[in-house]
């Protein structure tokens, strides 16, 4: 008699346990995704990165039409600047104009060379 009621209290809990919790693991746990939305979900983010890679192509290609007009106006005003050099090397012909910087004097790498003629500090 005790095992008539333990077999059908484990199985009346099967068949009861088991579709319920069937039910509670389907309303609990999120759904499986649609591979189809999954698509659309990669597509929108595509999308997103496209734009936003062709946002930063223009703006480079902005950036580098202002740098082009910053170096026409340098070259521009370098070489007014070279012309009124010219005009002022014409304007004064007694003033020597440097053609290149003085050259520094070569280091021998040795010790540093003394002047013989100084005179001696004598403790």
């Amino acid at each position: 008699m005790l095992r008539f009621r333990f077999t059908s209290g484990v199985i009346l809990g099967l068949v009861i346990g088991l579709p319920v919790g069937l039910l509670i693991g389907l309303q609990v746990l999120p759904p499986r995704p649609d591979p189809a939305a999954l698509a659309t979900l990669e597509v929108q983010d595509l999308r997103r990165k496209l734009e936003a890679a062709t946002y930063a192509k223009d703006r480079a290609e902005r950036q580098m039409e202002q740098f082009q007009k910053l170096a026409d106006q340098m070259t521009t005003s370098f070489r007014r600047l070279e012309e009124r050099f010219k005009i002022l090397g014409e304007q004064a012909p007694g003033v020597a104009v440097p053609t290149a910087p003085p050259a520094l004097p070569a280091a021998t790498g040795g010790p540093p060379q003394h002047d013989t003629q100084a005179p001696r500090d004598t403790p």
